[in-house]
């Protein structure tokens, strides 16, 4: 590594953040953003790879090489060019990416040597300069306009990036969604202090002025059937409608009232906005509120009821906190924040007379490798012990939503997925199935690999192209638009074609 280049980041490691004592006391932005020399600074340190392995560990290969070439030049619109490329929720992304957790900060050199470019603090103050008016950037080109529709059920991430992709072939692309708002998890599932919502709604409206058309408050298989979409013009249907299927404890007791499902939780809070659940709450969650779960949700769900409440809040988990599937950066948050955690600990039993008022609990040891190559948590005998609460929120993992290949009869796998083919073909001739709801829970960047995925194979099929002429998007966003490429002044126009 050359001698000038810092081993460290700028600021605090892994990004400053706000006060704990004053954040918990609204929904304001925990993650604090770099000033204009801070992010230069930042950009300056990135050795711009011959073999970019950062862009590997990227799902929609984000330009992260040609990103920070151009940030440490101060060029904020071919940063903003070169990341834009691939990823149409440039602000969501950099806010809900874990990018030191198996992504392009865990990948990136420098962290052999200390620590690694700060690429999502970079990637914010990319995405938050274009929001500015003054610093507006142009929509991605668009193809000729081809003449073929696809209608798209369900406007989560996979939904969205799905269909930024094809309308930048020149397809016409109707987005269906059943909330009021467009989003999906991204909307109601990520807290206003961890993605402000107001971030995702212009990136959204960005998307909308490329001539994606938007359709709120319709749900496919139950305010029309999804044969209708083709008899309204539709030529390929996408579904992408998330994961939505709760799974539920076979715990006594657990229908208590008071014993609550943290993903509905959630949606009530951030449905229609905090703001205005905060005006009439519809929940009553009291001053000792136990939150089981270990992953990302769980914190959401605890870290929302904290603010809330001002209350205790308490996350029960099965196994260590080293087994924790939860991003470890918004475990420390939440400790900063005062929630605490109870670890080899699992409810046993919900207990009260008309309104849970506590759990039994028991002790748990972690014991031999299940399929997954984790090991089992099992009870202790005769180390159980009851914690008293005023209500418990569950959150141990959704499913697949699994409403519309039931109405439609459409075949289904795992835990009622979707079931698709390589291509991303259902059962249903012209019907694609793309994100969670063919694979279950997965990170919003991920969701939106998928949905860009399927998006080309969607492309192929309305065109006539044959397997022999399949277009890789890692290939042609890793190696084909490269970063060598925009510095010699050779590449093409997008997209892909």
């Amino acid at each position: 590594m050359s001698t000038n280049v810092s081993p460290n980041r700028v600021g605090p490691f892994p990004f400053p953040k706000s006060d704990p004592v004053k954040r918990i006391e609204d929904f304001s932005e925990v993650q604090q953003p770099y000033t204009q020399p801070e992010v230069i600074e930042e950009a300056k340190r990135c050795l711009l790879c011959g073999t970019p392995v950062c862009i590997n560990a990227c799902p929609v290969q984000l330009d992260v090489r040609g990103m920070c070439e151009a940030v440490s030049r101060g060029d904020f619109q071919t940063a903003h060019k070169r990341a834009r490329e691939t990823n149409p929720l440039l602000g969501v992304t950099a806010r809900c990416c874990p990018q030191l957790q198996t992504l392009c900060e865990e990948a990136c050199v420098m962290r052999w040597d200390g620590q690694p470019i700060s690429i999502g603090m970079i990637q914010r103050f990319v995405a938050d300069w274009e929001q500015e008016p003054a610093n507006r950037m142009d929509n991605p080109e668009c193809a000729s306009d081809t003449r073929k529709h696809v209608s798209i059920v369900g406007a989560g991430p996979s939904g969205v990036a799905a269909a930024a992709l094809l309308r930048r072939y020149g397809h016409h692309v109707t987005l269906y969604e059943e909330l009021s708002t467009a989003g999906g998890t991204a909307w109601y599932g990520i807290p206003d202090y961890h993605l402000p919502k107001d971030v995702l709604l212009y990136e959204i409206g960005r998307i909308k002025e490329q001539g994606v058309e938007i359709k709120t408050g319709i749900k496919v298989g139950r305010d029309l059937k999804l044969t209708d979409l083709f008899s309204e013009g539709a030529d390929a249907v996408l579904i992408t409608t998330g994961s939505k299927d709760v799974l539920r404890l076979v715990t006594s007791g657990a229908d208590l009232p008071g014993v609550l499902d943290g993903y509905s939780f959630l949606l009530a809070v951030f449905g229609s906005g905090v703001e205005n659940y905060q005006k009439k709450p519809s929940y009553d969650l009291g001053n000792e509120i136990l939150v089981i779960g270990g992953g990302d949700t769980a914190l959401d769900v605890a870290r929302t009821a904290k603010r809330l409440t001002k209350g205790n809040v308490t996350v029960v988990y099965r196994r260590t906190e080293s087994e924790m599937p939860a991003d470890p950066i918004m475990v420390e948050e939440a400790r900063e924040e005062g929630i605490q955690f109870s670890f080899l600990t699992d409810p046993s039993e919900f207990n009260g007379n008309g309104r849970v008022a506590s759990a039994t609990m028991n002790t748990m040891q972690l014991g031999k490798p299940d399929s997954t190559g984790r090991r089992s948590p099992e009870p202790i005998p005769g180390k159980d012990f009851v914690m008293e609460c005023s209500s418990v929120l569950l959150a141990v993992g959704r499913g697949p939503n699994s409403f519309l290949q039931i109405q439609a009869g459409l075949k289904m796998g795992k835990k009622q997925s979707i079931e698709i083919d390589d291509h991303f073909r259902t059962s249903m001739t012209g019907v694609f199935a793309a994100g969670d709801v063919t694979s279950g829970e997965t990170l919003v960047v991920k969701a939106m690999e998928s949905g860009r995925n399927s998006a080309q194979r969607i492309h192929e099929f309305l065109m006539g192209i044959d397997d022999s002429q399949h277009v890789s998007l890692y290939e042609c966003y890793f190696s084909e638009r490269s970063f060598e490429q925009m510095m010699s002044g050779e590449e093409e126009g997008a997209p892909p074609l």
